[in-house]
């Protein structure tokens, strides 16, 4: 599934994509019990699919299956002709961040040999981790703002993953059953903010920093997620290409190191670094400005696009 946290009428919802259409999936789970009959089930719908996706997620494997049944139940015209009310065409909506107040966000540094060997960087020995503040992330179509603060803001496309289930010490061979999906993400830098000191957050964890979506792709839709093309165009030109199998610490070896560290929950996040290509690696170096359209695009998830203002909308 390709699940969404989308917004019609002011009105934020759980949904999934089902071709150009976002299914409502809490009507669309209760429709399905009316329609079967199943009156047990539907005193307790809402609970089993909740109005958020960290709901959802929080409701584990039986509410994921209800989810999955609702978005079935609308695809199939045997079972109802009529669904025009359990879904919205994707043209009426707007699309929020999937997880929209995750408990953690951990972001990981040099994890890409390209990026490693731009910057003539040996590969670390342990994953470099920093953090970004929830206030950080802003949702797919929505503004990335720069402030005055900063006159080097940079873009860095990544794969972000959502943990689905709750672990601590997690295996390597275990990780991806404790993952959700993954969703595609923007670690939005001020470099100058960022090298004041030997810690990089002050220039990571800015407002709306963390541009992530358009939509949260469950781990079943996924043989290997360090098998995923990736790419970032500015303006519409490619400025970073490169596949997650160049990533230094795969997928499954970052779970597992940080569950080592803290317990992971249902809804933290894992940025898992940036390839070769940055803006401020370039020659000249190339910084967003107000009026730029940065997009980043994943193979199996879809392409999360921001534009750029300033702060004040100047």
């Amino acid at each position: 599934m390709k699940l969404v946290t989308y917004s019609w009428r002011g009105q934020a919802s759980l949904g999934a994509l089902s071709g150009e259409k976002v299914v409502d999936l809490r009507r669309a789970y209760a429709a399905a019990l009316t329609h079967w009959g199943d009156g047990d089930e539907r005193a307790v719908a809402d609970l089993r699919v909740p109005a958020d996706l960290m709901g959802l997620l929080l409701g584990g494997a039986a509410s994921m299956d209800a989810a999955r049944l609702a978005l079935k139940f609308v695809g199939d015209q045997r079972w109802v002709r009529n669904t025009d009310h359990l879904h919205f065409p994707l043209t009426e909506v707007d699309l929020l961040v999937p997880i929209l107040r995750p408990g953690k966000v951990v972001c990981v540094g040099l994890n890409y040999r390209s990026h490693l060997e731009e910057i003539a960087e040996p590969a670390p020995k342990y994953p470099i981790l920093f953090h970004k503040a929830a206030t950080s992330l802003t949702g797919h179509r929505q503004p990335i703002v720069l402030p005055p603060v900063s006159g080097q803001v940079d873009y860095e496309g990544e794969l972000a993953v959502v943990i689905g289930r709750r672990g601590k010490y997690i295996t390597e061979q275990d990780a991806l059953g404790h993952v959700a999906g993954f969703t595609c993400a923007n670690d939005v830098s001020a470099h100058d903010l960022e090298f004041r000191t030997s810690q990089w957050t002050s220039g990571k964890m800015l407002d709306t920093f963390c541009p992530l979506g358009p939509v949260l792709a469950t781990v079943d839709e996924f043989s290997d997620p360090n098998k995923l093309p990736i790419n970032t165009t500015l303006n519409g030109q490619t400025v970073q290409e490169s596949c997650t199998s160049d990533m230094v610490f795969p997928v499954s070896f970052l779970v597992s190191y940080i569950s080592s560290l803290a317990t992971l929950e249902p809804g933290d996040l894992i940025l898992t670094g940036t390839p070769a290509g940055i803006g401020c690696n370039q020659k000249p170096q190339i910084f967003l400005r107000p009026g730029d359209e940065v997009s980043v695009t994943i193979g199996g998830i879809g392409t999360l696009t921001n534009p750029v203002i300033a702060e004040g909308g100047r």
